[in-house]
């Protein structure tokens, strides 16, 4: 089990990122993030991409290109491995490599190992509202993320977070779609947040889709922090 000792973003208590698609600007500088279980969510994810690398890690021939180009961003020295992997290996976010094909920006590579509830394999090759579509809430701002993902500059990175209640604190929680979650009525809750920042790369003009996953037992939260979330996560609410 790994968990944070705190959660440094509440995206609920503000409504401006509560609410999809919640997205704001972000500086190049903090456009990634490091926590207090680094060294433990680094050394899972080397373990995933050893014992199930089928499962945690896909790519397509065309992006190769933007995955070296992010990895030599991070200053990534070259291993022989591939170039996301080499990358993923080095941060604490999962990556995904997001390509314009048309009008719309496709997943093309992506070690995911700390998924919530989706499985990587199913959704490569699709374009950011296909992925999204069996998210009820998220149908109505597809076209919205879109028009951001397009317009996302250089200089200007965007982040976002989301924020679910697990009753299973592991990190690695691929599900196909159409399965659900399981939720324990009995089992103690815990509260997953992704933060989420998105990165044009300069040469390739890829976006990196890049996820920091925190879990935190829904103790860490106060009262009124736990009484704010529970109005819109009512599976939430204390007996």
């Amino acid at each position: 089990m790994i968990l944070n000792s705190q959660l440094p973003i509440k995206a609920w208590l503000d409504p401006q990122t509560a609410r999809l698609p919640g997205v704001q600007p972000v500086a190049v500088e903090d456009w990634l993030a490091r926590s207090d279980t680094y060294a433990a969510q680094l050394a899972y994810r080397r373990e995933l991409i050893t014992t199930q690398r089928d499962k945690v890690f896909a790519h397509r021939d065309g992006a190769i290109a933007a995955c070296q180009e992010l990895r030599d961003i991070l200053g990534v020295v070259p291993s022989g491995e591939h170039p996301l992997i080499e990358a993923a290996l080095t941060v604490q976010e999962d990556l995904c490599i997001l390509q314009k094909q048309g009008d719309e920006h496709v997943l093309t590579a992506a070690v995911m190992c700390f998924p919530s509830s989706w499985d990587v394999r199913e959704k490569l090759g699709r374009s950011i509202s296909s992925i999204h579509s069996p998210v009820a809430e998220f149908s109505p701002v597809a076209h919205t993320v879109e028009r951001m993902l397009s317009a996302i500059r250089l200089e200007q990175p965007l982040g976002r977070a989301n924020f679910l209640i697990y009753t299973d604190p592991e990190l690695h929680q691929p599900r196909g779609e159409g399965v659900a979650k399981p939720i324990d009525p009995t089992a103690p809750r815990y509260i997953r947040v992704e933060r989420q920042t998105f990165r044009r790369l300069p040469e390739t003009l890829a976006v990196v889709f890049a996820i920091h996953t925190y879990v935190v037992p829904e103790t860490v939260l106060s009262i009124e922090e736990h009484e704010l979330l529970a109005t819109l996560k009512p599976e939430l609410l204390r007996d």
